[in-house]
C-alpha cells in the first residue's frame, strides 16, 4: 500500500519571543513560525491532518498581542492559504476527506473543524480529557480560544457520534499516531508513509533546530517529553517535519501541491 502526502501552507504566525521556541534561550529574538496542514491519500480514504486556523482571527490575536507585548505575533492567512482553497485545487469537497486527525487541540487546528459532517475526527485520548472535558483544567487552557463555542457546538452537538479517541496506534494503513504530550496533553505524532518513505510530522519540535540540537521548545508543558519525542521520531522516520518551520515549504517542496496529483 503506498500513500501520498501533500502539506499545504494555511496561515503564518508572525514573530514569537525567541523563548517560545527554544527553552531558555533566544531571549533577544525574535522568531517566524507558520502554519500547515498534511492531507494523506490511502486506501482508506483521505485523511486530514489539522484543519487550519479560525475564520474570526481577532480573539485570537487580542490574545497574542497581549501575552506577547507586541503585535509583531499574530495570525496571518491569506487567501489561497485556506482549507477550502486547497479543496478546489484538487477537485474535492467536505464529503471527501474521511478521516481527521486534531493535533494538538489548538485554534489552529480546528478553525475548519465545523465545515466537516461526514468525517471521523481523532482526539488525542490523553488530550480530550486533560484540555477540552476536564472540569479542573489547568489554568493556562483557554477553553473559547482552543476550541472557540461554535467549533464546540459542532463537536458536541453535530459529530458527536464520529468522534474516536486514540493514543498510540493505527488511524488507517499507512498512517498512525503516537502520543508524546510535550507541547500540550493533546499533542500527539503523525506518522505517514509517502511511498517508501516514513515522516514524522511533531510539534513538540516548531523548527529543524529543536529536533537537530536536541533544544526543547519552550512553551511546553514537558521538556522531557520533547527530547523523547526527537529520540523516537529520528529513529523511526526517514524525515521528521518540525510543525510550524516556515522553512518545510523549502526543505519538503517535494510534499507540495503538485505531489497529490500526480
Amino acid at each position: 500500500m503506498t500513500s501520498k502526502v501533500v502539506m499545504f501552507k494555511v496561515g503564518d504566525h508572525g514573530e514569537v519571543p525567541g523563548p517560545e521556541v527554544y527553552w531558555m534561550s533566544h531571549f533577544d529574538k525574535w522568531i517566524k513560525l507558520s502554519f500547515y496542514i498534511f492531507l494523506i491519500d490511502t486506501n482508506d480514504g483521505y485523511v486530514l491532518v489539522n484543519t487550519g486556523l479560525p475564520k474570526d482571527l481577532k480573539p485570537s490575536n487580542l490574545f497574542l498581542s497581549q501575552w506577547a507585548g507586541s503585535d509583531r505575533c499574530r495570525f496571518t492567512v491569506k487567501e489561497e492559504e485556506k482549507l477550502e482553497y486547497l479543496l478546489k485545487e484538487l477537485g474535492l469537497k467536505t464529503d471527501d476527506i474521511a478521516h481527521i486527525i486534531i493535533t494538538p487541540v489548538q485554534d489552529y487546528t480546528t478553525g475548519s473543524l465545523d465545515i466537516f459532517s461526514n468525517s471521523k475526527i481523532y482526539f488525542s485520548r490523553t488530550g480530550w480529557y486533560e484540555d477540552v472535558v476536564n472540569p479542573e483544567a489547568l489554568p493556562f487552557v483557554i477553553r473559547d480560544l482552543i476550541l472557540p463555542p461554535h467549533i464546540r457546538e459542532h463537536v458536541f452537538e453535530h459529530i458527536w457520534n464520529r468522534i474516536v479517541l486514540v493514543e498510540n496506534q493505527k488511524i488507517v494503513d499507512g498512517v498512525s499516531v503516537k502520543w508524546t504530550g510535550g507541547h500540550h496533553r493533546s499533542s500527539m505524532a503523525v506518522i505517514m508513509k509517502d511511498g517508501d518513505r516514513t515522516i514524522g510530522l511533531t510539534d513538540t519540535a516548531f523548527t529543524r533546530r529543536n529536533l537537530e540540537e536536541n533544544i526543547p521548545i519552550g512553551i511546553a508543558e514537558n521538556v522531557y517529553e520533547c527530547l523523547a519525542a526527537y529520540d523516537y521520531l529520528k529513529r523511526n522516520c526517514d524525515a521528521v517535519i518540525p510543525a510550524y518551520d516556515p522553512e518545510n515549504t523549502i526543505r519538503f517542496k517535494q510534499l507540495l501541491l503538485p505531489n497529490l496529483r500526480s
